[in-house]
């Protein structure tokens, strides 16, 4: 009996929350505008992650959709205390930035929607 239980148990899926997932919240700001507020590392791995999965699947936006820092790693104006970077759909200087760094520091630094939520799994195959 307990090793049909235990079979049983062993075959049923269970959620599971991987990579990056967790480690963010999100805060709408005006506009197109978002705060990433790390709730972990704040690393920048963690915040494009979850300004590729807030455009993806909380917006529904295209997976080709750019992402540009719009105010660099900073101090939180939601959660007092915390870090985050300030994320925008449309770019925040006139003049295109030309930089291949993922850096959360760079303002007018950008990325596609799809490659952002790369970095979800990023953590994941390290780990």
């Amino acid at each position: 009996m307990r090793l049909a239980a235990t079979t049983l148990f062993l075959l049923i899926p269970l959620p599971v929350q991987a990579g990056y997932g967790s480690a963010y919240d999100i805060y709408p700001m005006q506009g197109d505008v978002f705060e990433v507020v790390a709730k972990t590392s704040p690393g920048d791995g963690t915040f494009w992650c979850g300004a590729g999965q807030h455009a993806i699947a909380d917006l529904n936006r295209d997976a080709t959709q750019r992402i540009y820092v719009a105010r660099g790693r900073d101090a939180s104006t939601a959660q007092p205390g915390r870090r985050s970077v300030v994320f925008s759909f449309t770019p925040p200087t006139p003049d295109p930035v030309q930089s291949q760094s993922i850096s959360v520091d760079l303002v007018g630094n950008a990325m596609s929607a799809a490659q952002a939520q790369a970095h979800c799994y990023d953590r994941t195959i390290k780990d």
